[in-house]
């Protein structure tokens, strides 16, 4: 009788434990995410958000700064520092247009003149998601009213932290893979197409001027954040990094400047 007790108790435990596994979903996932970044109404009242870091290519002794600025619906734009060029390369887009710019670049990888290349109209449509601005992780943020659609599709670790693995699809069709801890909320690592990620980390420009997009194809990267700290209230990852064969790349965001002015420079194309 008592090994019969034992065994009904170790079969309604695992029901338990089964059911509740169950009845998590990707909107209570989503929802801690949130909640860990300083709440819905918080995060929707950013309008303008400016980040400057620091990318290192350890393997070639590179160091690129890169400032990144986005004002709600009306601007995203991504600057970076060229190593073999005076000039800098920058991505940007508007409610009405959107350019890439790579300067002349001389280097081992080969030659190039410099080039400005405008945005076709669905280019436009696809990169629109990257004027949101409700934080570092905006797409989450009422992911359904953006047209989006969330999808809980397991529990995995990302560098030793398990997390619950949220597929984000918008409704242009990029698919993006956030992975959140369980224990706090936090984006540890996101996984996404290789032309997006490069974007993401200020590479966009360099890689289409050497065709690395291409290359890439469809394969999927993985970004990995670490670091988080409080700036003007919100937390934000102070260190994002992906591995490209051999190669790590990592970058440091070093400011992160919330609903402060806007400098008209940015909206310029040059």
């Amino acid at each position: 009788m008592k090994k019969y007790f034992q065994q009904v108790f170790v079969l309604v435990a695992f029901l338990t434990i089964g059911f509740a596994v169950k009845a998590q979903t990707a909107d209570e996932v989503i929802n801690k995410f949130i909640d860990a970044h300083g709440g819905k109404e918080r995060l929707n009242a950013i309008t303008s958000l400016q980040v400057e870091s620091v990318l290192n290519l350890e393997q070639m002794g590179m160091t690129i700064n890169i400032t990144n600025i986005k004002q709600k619906e009306k601007l995203f734009r991504i600057q970076t520092s060229s190593p073999m060029s005076i000039e800098e390369s920058f991505t940007i887009l508007t409610d009405t247009s959107g350019y890439t710019y790579t300067p002349a670049i001389n280097s081992p990888m080969g030659n190039m003149d410099a080039s400005l290349t405008k945005f076709t109209d669905q280019e436009l449509i696809n990169q629109a998601y990257q004027k949101d601005c409700a934080g570092y992780f905006a797409q989450l943020v009422d992911y359904a009213i953006k047209g989006s659609t969330a999808t809980l599709i397991g529990a995995e670790k990302a560098n030793d932290v398990l997390c619950d693995k949220i597929q984000l699809k918008l409704k242009t069709g990029q698919e993006m893979v956030y992975y959140i801890a369980q224990t706090n909320g936090q984006v540890k690592r996101i996984q996404v197409q290789a032309s997006i990620a490069m974007e993401m980390m200020g590479m966009g420009s360099m890689m289409k001027a050497f065709g690395g997009g291409q290359r890439m194809g469809d394969r999927k990267i993985d970004i990995q954040y670490e670091k988080y700290k409080i700036f003007d209230g919100y937390p934000f990852p102070t260190k994002q990094s992906v591995s490209l064969g051999p190669m790590q790349v990592v970058v440091e965001n070093t400011s992160f400047k919330v609903n402060q002015p806007i400098d008209a420079k940015w909206f310029l194309v040059k």
